[in-house]
């Protein structure tokens, strides 16, 4: 089992990842993530559909995930 990253770590990792990410993956990851908006509200804002919003957010999380944690194989393959 891997260890619990630092949380100095884990914040710089962190922004590492939204600088990565594009301005339209970042607006609605903080959006959904730190304002409260709703999909809907979202998919208005941006001119999407809700379904394009939540595979913005998936992307998002995505960078999110493998800047923090690294690739999913790391943490099922160690060595």
């Amino acid at each position: 089992m891997k260890r619990p990253v630092c949380q100095r770590r884990f914040r710089r990792r962190g922004q590492r990842a939204l600088r990565r990410m594009t301005k339209r993956q970042r607006a609605i990851f903080t959006a959904l993530r730190f304002e409260g908006a709703s999909y809907q509200d979202l998919a208005e804002r941006h001119g999407l559909s809700v379904e394009e919003v939540q595979g913005e957010l998936a992307c998002a999380l995505s960078w999110l995930s493998r800047a923090v944690y690294g690739h999913w194989w790391q943490r099922w393959w160690p060595w």
